[in-house]
């Protein structure tokens, strides 16, 4: 739905609503909406519908139609532009296609209402004062002139908003930002992130947060929402304490605003309809909200560029399963493996997503192989099993070229090293094999066990895990230990073997990793047939 709202002049405040086109405004009282204004000419403007573009049209008023300042004849409007004609002026809001929020809400307990018994909304843009709070102003004005008098505020939006600089994961600074947004609002009963994914137009729910003892679902008005993100300017809903209809909880919803673009909403409750949240409460929210903006914008950035290297990387190791159909599931499989481990080592969420891409990318060398080494049936002769051994080193030399390459390349090129020595193609020993080395070359000799590439015939994972640890001196110690326990605990045991497929087991589907890598921990899966 695309709206008009009046900013000021004749109904300042009131939402006109667009359902049909062409929409037509002046004087008359023939127009689709009436402007009750002198300076207004009888026939003075309309808006068209081209596909989703929005065409604003003069119909050669008196005094002309001002888009943003300029005098148009027809022009393209969009969300935020201000439409001025006489001494009325309208904010163009656009919500089309309609807002989709995940099915992702009913975890955090959220229902979708239909604001019965609300009184507002009142726009954030226009309350207390006509002073417009916006992301701009206060991240301009208000912080350095308005509450220059209160050292006080100063330094707690100071210290609240430096507590998110030093995170660099998006869920983490979610909650500390709801978690500084109660301290700075002490009515606040529940409040919640939404991260704006613009390019499917979807709100995902990302963090909340409960504050009070007595808790309640979340109360959401999509037509609020949707409005924020459109006018990227904040709404408080005020409940009607007398309407039995009532939601009974005042809501707050802010936008997250960066480069004009709107990133994050932030959707607050307060189950006290009694209480008043002041002109400073609101302001020094939204300014934290302003100055966090950057940070979050940085995390979701990164967060887009993870998932793309990630995509990359499947569309190589997708690459090397065409030309083996051993490798087919093995790379992910050990990347699971190597995850299970990392948990019982305590690794820390940025080591362990750092492994995960290591590990897949493990035998990625293999597609500088050929293809009658690669698929050769019988043993191979010292020879081809020379050329074989050149694999880890052709994928570190391809691993090479990605970014943060040096943080994760040793799985690459030493997962075949063993901890005697008498592995290639470095022939290293003990600590000095690279750590993520250590670790892919456990899970990479634990998945050929189960899947049947080595040894005689497939081998069930006990047994794999008994062969491992008979064979100790291949191995870190510490890292064999976490492998056992991880088996022990049921992390190992997975329904991605190839063995599923073995002569006379039933035919099964098994399953390839969806990897996110801002989640590393291997729980999210797609089902593909093999």
């Amino acid at each position: 739905m695309s709206l008009l709202i009046v900013e000021r002049g004749y109904n300042a405040g009131k939402r006109l609503a667009l359902t049909e086109f062409p929409a037509t405004f002046g004087r008359d009282q023939t127009n689709t909406f009436v402007v009750d204004d002198e300076e207004v000419s009888r026939f003075h403007f309309r808006i068209k519908k081209r596909g989703r573009l929005y065409i604003c049209e003069d119909l050669e008023s008196k005094n002309g139609t001002y888009i943003n300042g300029d005098k148009i004849l027809n022009s393209i409007i969009k969300n935020g532009d201000k439409i001025l004609i006489g001494s009325t002026e309208f904010q163009f809001a656009a919500s089309e296609p309609d807002i989709q929020i995940t099915s992702e809400f009913v975890n955090f307990d959220m229902v979708l209402s239909d604001d019965l018994g609300l009184k507002g909304p009142i726009d954030l843009g226009k309350s207390h004062d006509d002073v417009k709070y916006t992301p701009i102003r206060l991240s301009q004005v208000s912080v350095v002139e308005q509450l220059q008098d209160n050292l006080k505020s100063v330094k707690e939006i100071y210290d609240l908003h430096s507590n998110i600089l030093v995170i660099d994961d998006l869920e983490e600074a979610s909650k500390t930002l709801l978690k500084s947004i109660g301290q700075l609002m002490p009515s606040i009963s529940r409040a919640a992130v939404f991260v704006w994914a613009a390019a499917n137009r979807q709100l995902i729910p990302y963090a909340s947060r409960q504050f009070k003892k007595k808790q309640k679902s979340f109360l959401l008005s999509q037509r609020s929402l949707e409005d924020v993100v459109a006018r990227k300017q904040g709404v408080l809903l005020i409940s009607d304490a007398g309407n039995a209809g009532s939601a009974n909880r005042n809501r707050i919803i802010f936008p997250m605003i960066h480069n004009n673009e709107t990133i994050c909403v932030i959707h607050i409750e307060i189950d006290n309809v009694e209480y008043a949240n002041t002109p400073k409460e609101l302001e020094m929210v939204q300014a934290l909200i302003s100055r966090s903006a950057p940070s979050f914008e940085t995390m979701l950035l990164r967060r887009e560029i993870d998932a793309w290297m990630v995509g990359m990387i499947e569309t190589v190791v997708a690459t090397i399963e065409a030309k083996d159909t051993y490798t087919l599931g093995h790379s992910e499989r050990v990347s699971r493996y190597c995850v299970a481990i990392a948990d019982e080592l305590k690794l820390n969420r940025e080591t362990k997503k750092l492994l995960l891409v290591s590990a897949l990318c493990h035998d990625i060398g293999k597609i500088g192989i050929p293809d009658a080494i690669l698929k050769k049936a019988s043993l191979l002769s010292s020879e081809e099993y020379d050329e074989m051994k050149l694999h880890p080193t052709i994928g570190s030399n391809i691993i090479s070229h990605m970014p943060n390459a040096h943080r994760f390349v040793s799985g690459v090129k030493h997962h075949h090293e063993k901890w005697d020595g008498t592995g290639y193609p470095d022939g290293l020993a003990g600590e000095d094999i690279p750590f993520f080395g250590r670790i892919v070359a456990i899970a990479d000799v634990f998945d050929a066990m189960v899947s049947g590439r080595a040894y005689s015939g497939f081998m069930d994972q006990s047994a794999a895990v008994q062969r491992i640890v008979e064979e100790k001196e291949l191995f870190d110690p510490e890292i064999l230990k976490a492998c056992v326990r991880a088996h022990d605990s049921g992390a190992m045991t997975l329904k991605t073997s190839t063995a599923n497929n073995s002569p006379g087991a039933a035919e099964k589907k098994s399953e390839a990793i969806q990897i996110d890598i801002e989640d590393p921990k291997p729980s999210r899966i797609r089902s593909r047939k093999k």
